[in-house]
């Protein structure tokens, strides 16, 4: 085979990545176009995920591209220069470069790679739960209850978004939604149940109080908010759900921890909070401003 033959199909390979990457650039580029009228649009459940996972889906067909061509074309730059080297230069230099080279792109783009698709799959199963917990919620709307999703607050409070806000004749509730994937189980517990005793999360793999520490802390960020708001302190009934497992609470403290398919009974039994009419629409006003911003 000619010495140059192995260049000239790495050539092309790269030729055909370029290609591809130009494709892609270009797709992105004509996909930002938008009509000549716009406007803004509440956020969705779980919103924030959604933009997440679209910058990791580009995010993935360019360390794709990266990962099967920086390499490639070390090598391809490695045997054209081992291609143009004098017969009597027997140099491991290049070699010994070529290999350390293609390891190194390679290794760095298979971490890189390995991590974005471990995020886009956590991703995925958070925004699905969101969109479990809007499907238990919309039955609260025929009763004059308002919806709200991926609320923006404060990052340098909270860390995170408030998933879920519900006003109605019952009071104000913060709703967190968590899906942690399943881990080892262990002897004697049931794998698909979480127990919330009052203090702390009871998993099947074992037990925290982290998935609790955010549902306080955006509930305290949204009681200050209104308060700067309104000028009194409304109560807030702070919430944590589940979506996609079995939760059993045998206590009840400042946060309740239920099943999704429980909210919208619960949040209708809850008793009237005194909460006036004037104060919920101004809420809501309020609310529809902070959360429309979505681009149409």
């Amino acid at each position: 085979m000619n010495i140059l033959g192995l260049p000239a199909i790495l050539i092309g390979f790269v030729i055909v990545q370029l290609a591809c990457g130009a494709l892609i650039a270009l797709a992105r580029w004509q996909g930002r176009e938008r009509p000549p009228i716009t406007s803004k649009l509440l956020r969705a459940p779980g919103e924030h995920e959604r933009v997440r996972l679209n910058f990791l889906e580009e995010q993935t067909r360019w360390l794709l591209l990266a990962t099967s061509s920086i390499p490639l074309l070390i090598v391809l730059l490695g045997a054209l220069a081992i291609a143009n080297r004098s017969p009597d230069d027997h140099s491991l230099t290049a070699p010994i470069l070529c290999a350390v080279g293609f390891l190194l792109t390679a290794g760095a783009g298979g971490f890189f790679l390995y991590h974005t698709l471990a995020e886009r799959r956590n991703r995925s199963r958070a925004l699905q739960g969101h969109r479990i917990v809007h499907d238990s919620l919309a039955s609260l709307i025929p009763s004059g209850f308002k919806l709200f999703h991926d609320v923006p607050t404060d990052q340098n409070i909270t860390g995170s978004n408030l998933h879920h806000l519900v006003i109605g004749p019952s009071g104000i509730f913060a709703i967190e939604a968590s899906t942690p994937a399943s881990r080892t189980i262990i002897p004697g517990r049931k794998p698909q149940e979480i127990i919330y005793d009052g203090d702390q999360l009871i998993y099947p793999w074992g037990q925290d109080v982290l998935g609790l520490v955010p549902t306080r802390r955006k509930a305290e960020w949204l009681s200050e908010w209104i308060f700067q708001l309104v000028g009194e302190r409304v109560p807030i009934n702070a919430v944590l759900t589940f979506p996609g497992w079995w939760v059993t609470s045998t206590a009840v403290r400042d946060i309740r921890v239920f099943n999704p398919n429980q909210l919208a009974a619960i949040i209708l039994q809850t008793p009237t909070s005194g909460l006036s009419e004037q104060t919920r629409n101004l809420l809501v006003k309020q609310l529809e401003i902070r959360c429309r911003d979505v681009e149409s």
